[in-house]
């Protein structure tokens, strides 16, 4: 049953938005999975698959991997090229929206009862997989981090945290991050806000 999940989800991941004229879309991409989580190093990671999948798919891989769960019971909607709502800084490259038992995005709500959980990636900042790719270290962090707020954390001024408010260099970036890339990346640094 786990190893349908997870083809399940990597055949949803893979019809993002690949080009940035695919700008203005909103279709909705659940990654659902239930399957175990382990540590497992970046030569098993691409030899199932994972690294030739695309940069959301093996982000959102890295992300279970690294927090050791999967949020929102496994529902979660990743959407890639999305314009910024109205309100947030200009600069916010990723964020997060989901219902609670307290409300609407209410942090302080357990977890675990999160639902209609949805990670999305702006435009401004990754237009194409070809720029997640290519800007892979800072495009995995991002999406650890929003995983990061679907699992409960909040923002934390712990030095080299990956629930930072705020990156301004590749500090923050996770090694597991660093040690799995989608095929054909060449690095980049940026700075973002969450």
């Amino acid at each position: 049953m786990a190893r349908l999940s997870f083809a399940f989800i990597l055949a949803t991941a893979l019809l993002l938005p690949a080009s940035s004229n695919a700008q203005g879309r909103r279709s909705q991409h659940p990654h659902v999975s239930s399957t175990a989580h382990r540590r497992v190093s970046a030569r098993r990671m691409a030899h199932r698959g994972l690294a030739g999948r695309g940069p959301v798919v093996l982000a959102v891989a890295v992300a279970e991997r690294y927090w050791d769960a999967v949020p929102c019971d496994g529902q979660i909607t990743v959407l890639a090229d999305m314009p910024l709502p109205a309100g947030l800084d200009p600069t916010t490259d990723g964020w997060v929206t989901f219902d609670s038992s307290l409300g609407a995005n209410n942090l302080q709500a357990p977890a675990d009862t999160y639902t209609q959980c949805t990670i999305s990636l702006a435009h401004w900042q990754w237009a194409t997989v070809t720029a997640m790719a290519n800007d892979w270290n800072m495009f995995c962090l991002t999406v650890t981090h929003e995983m990061g707020h679907l699992l409960g954390h909040p923002h934390s001024s712990a030095p080299g945290s990956v629930m930072a408010p705020v990156f301004t260099n590749e500090s923050n970036v996770p090694s597991i991050c660093r040690m799995t890339r989608p095929a054909s990346v060449r690095t980049a640094g940026h700075s973002s806000a969450h």
